[in-house]
């Protein structure tokens, strides 16, 4: 008896549990160095969230991991957006990402939104470079004098 009541305590915090990871877009994996997510230092318990920035300062890198498996590491003095996340892994054609490089070096590892369908999957940057190695990508935006 005292098992049921347990479960049943238990269930509405793991559906509330469940529901903030869903809402996220990604967490910390690591970092060194000033990096920073919407302004704020980045700790190891940020989360990531659509429409969050994601900058770091020179001499910095961090590495992000998306909800859906992809990695992301900045190089120093870089800048992205998240303009757009979605990842339901029980829903695969509601799974969108799209991720503004505004500045900087961004290298892309693939996951399951690519993996299901690669056309869900956008970066946009005013002047960059692209490299696409199969399921790896890396993006530099140039600054208007030219890339290094």
């Amino acid at each position: 008896m005292q098992s049921v009541v347990f479960a049943r305590c238990l269930l509405p915090l793991l559906i509330i549990i469940s529901l903030d990871a869903w809402s996220t877009a990604g967490r910390i994996l690591g970092f060194e160095g000033d990096a920073r997510v919407n302004g704020e230092p980045a700790t190891a318990e940020t989360l990531l969230h659509r429409d969050g920035t994601v900058s770091t300062a020179s001499g910095a890198t961090i590495k992000i991991i998306l909800s859906d498996n992809s990695v992301l590491d900045l190089d120093e003095d870089s800048e992205i957006l998240i303009s757009d996340y979605i990842f339901d892994p029980s829903d695969p054609q509601a799974n969108t990402s799209k991720v503004d490089i505004l500045a900087g070096t961004l290298r892309y590892v693939s996951g399951r939104i690519a993996k299901d369908d690669p056309q869900k999957i956008s970066f946009t940057a005013d002047s960059s470079t692209i490299d696409a190695r199969g399921r790896f990508i890396n993006i530099s935006v140039c600054t208007p004098d030219g890339c290094e």
